[in-house]
């Protein structure tokens, strides 16, 4: 996998190894294994996490886990921490919305403020699945 994965990177998006990227990364399955490849193809890279204070000490434990991961990485890392609920209650919009405007938001300044060129985002089927539905 992880050479089928560096040959992917080398053919379609080589700017990679050259530009300032962020991922962004929640501490769950997909993002980190994305973060693990990356790091096995030698791309730099720093991290944006965001803590949307929903599931308690949980969202807790996903934000320290990122950033003992930025450390073990030597990459920077981003933290946005949101009252998401709050949030969504003051826009009338789902917790789900709210969570999606707010990150999408925070990703944008981040990389402005930070000079990114590209910021990374790991999705699997089920997210691409749930995209759609939004879409739709």
């Amino acid at each position: 996998m992880l050479e089928a994965f560096q040959t992917h990177i080398n053919k379609e998006f080589p700017e990679l190894f050259t530009a300032s990227i962020a991922i962004a990364i929640s501490g769950g399955k997909d993002s980190t294994v994305l973060a693990h490849l990356l790091r096995h193809c030698k791309i730099k890279f720093d991290f944006i996490h965001c803590n949307f204070n929903l599931r308690g000490i949980e969202s807790d434990d996903d934000q320290r886990f990122v950033e003992k991961l930025a450390q073990d990485f030597d990459c920077n890392v981003h933290i946005k921490s949101f009252q998401t609920e709050a949030y969504a209650l003051e826009k009338s919009i789902s917790i789900q919305m709210a969570a999606r405007e707010l990150r999408y938001d925070a990703f944008d300044q981040i990389a402005v403020e930070n000079n990114y060129d590209t910021i990374l985002t790991a999705h699997h089927l089920e997210d691409q699945l749930e995209t759609f539905l939004i879409n739709l």
